[in-house]
């Protein structure tokens, strides 16, 4: 399905329900660029406690939803006062800060500290989410931040971090050379996506990728672009893996290629904040990689596969409070929201968010049904059919690369940490 002028429609919807001053007084400029000016909702962001002194995260309340959602699941609380777990928890994410890793920060809620020096995002876990011993939470920025360094390898070199962001399709691909097992999710959907100038180029369905012959800028090493070769949809000749996530070739080109991104970010900012076409912002169209025929649990939350043995008491006790963190989050997730502005901020890098960017991308969540429960009534676990057709897509075209992966799909995830996790 070919999406158009999504992002605009659900921002507009979006601002409807809020307050006026909400969606009134953000006019946030363009998002990714460093010369891009911040709106005044990035400023008050900034000056919020999101980014200051520990001391005032040791002390600051609970986020609204968090503090109106029930404690931790009755099957924890017994284990609270256990030291099952490591004292600090490590949640190596595959992107900066952004809604879709909102869930995460929530563990921290708003008032923690951003280091601008480390790309990290620490302070004291909330008290409602305290379990196994668990006194503080690290966010640490991926992609870029850590010079793209797939979150699997660095499972595999850093024993300091417990949780990583791996899409279930690299979990799949790196199955060979470094193993992870994916213990609960953070969507149900992924709002990847690949998109186009609609004007400039004619393209109605996957297949007219190809025929276009443009570029497409994307990551080195994405699963899906892989795919997208192997079907068809794009040539090997079309796939260029430079894109290091910010506008810059887009704005310079005046978009005639094709680019990779997310339905949730990039879409709302080509067309709202970033000037790229005769100077100002305009339409894209795009696929999402479910639209693509590639099923994903986006950014699961895995962890080493040699270490389940290991980390087991701990995620007994702990995946139904990360859980709930998400849960809390996506019933209120301005505090949350607001302070990823901050902190984005404090970062000083060319990637900025908006409250009217976060205002829509919470939208297409919902309005994709990306943020559900699981088919069990869960927030939490995965579906077999599903990973299995993941998993049926995927192998002939990593067969055809020679990459050597796990021949039973039950070895890239588990639900057993899942049952009794609430649902939304």
């Amino acid at each position: 399905m070919k999406h158009t002028k999504m992002t605009r429609a659900v921002a507009a919807v979006a601002c409807l329900g809020l307050i006026a001053a909400a969606c009134g007084d953000d006019d946030e400029a363009a998002g990714e660029s460093t010369e891009a000016s911040e709106s005044s909702a990035s400023t008050e962001a900034t000056e919020a406690p999101a980014t200051t002194a520990a001391t005032e995260a040791t002390e600051a309340p609970a986020t609204t939803a968090a503090a109106e959602s029930s404690a931790a699941p009755e099957t924890t609380a017994a284990a609270t006062d256990e030291p099952v777990c490591p004292s600090n928890i490590v949640i190596q994410t595959d992107w900066w800060p952004e809604l879709e890793h909102g869930g995460s920060y929530n563990l921290i809620g708003p008032n923690g500290t951003a280091d601008a020096s480390t790309f990290v995002y620490s302070g004291p876990i909330q008290p409602q989410y305290a379990v196994g011993g668990v006194e503080t939470v690290e966010v640490r920025a991926g992609g870029d931040a850590v010079s793209f360094t797939p979150v699997s390898s660095l499972l595999t070199t850093d024993d300091d971090i417990v949780f990583g962001y791996i899409n279930m399709s690299d979990v799949i691909k790196d199955s060979g050379t470094a193993p992870s097992i994916a213990v609960a999710k953070t969507l149900e959907g992924d709002p990847q996506m690949v998109m186009w100038d609609p004007t400039q180029l004619d393209i109605q369905a996957p297949e007219d990728m190809a025929a276009t012959g443009a570029q497409v800028l994307h990551f080195d090493g994405v699963a899906y672009i892989d795919y997208m070769i192997a079907q068809g949809y794009i040539t090997a000749d079309q796939s260029n893996p430079s894109y290091g996530g910010a506008p810059t070739e887009w704005i310079a080109q005046s978009g005639n290629f094709i680019q990779q991104g997310f339905a949730t970010n990039e879409v709302y900012k080509y067309e709202n904040e970033i000037e790229w076409k005769d100077g100002a912002p305009a339409d894209v169209s795009y696929f999402t990689v479910k639209d693509l025929g590639v099923d994903n649990y986006a950014a699961t939350m895995a962890i080493r596969a040699d270490r389940l043995e290991e980390l087991r008491p701990c995620l007994k006790v702990f995946v139904p409070v990360m859980q709930q963190a998400w849960i809390d989050y996506l019933a209120d997730p301005t505090p949350m929201t607001d302070a990823l502005i901050g902190i984005n901020d404090t970062y000083d890098t060319y990637w900025k968010i908006s409250a009217p960017l976060n205002e829509a991308g919470l939208a297409v969540l919902t309005e994709a049904s990306m943020d559900a429960n699981s088919p069990d009534g869960t927030y939490c676990s995965f579906a077999e059919t599903r990973v299995q057709g993941l998993y049926d897509a995927l192998k002939p075209v990593y067969d055809a690369e020679g990459l050597t992966i796990a021949e039973d799909p039950s070895a890239f995830y588990t639900n057993e940490f899942c049952e009794g996790v609430a649902g939304r």
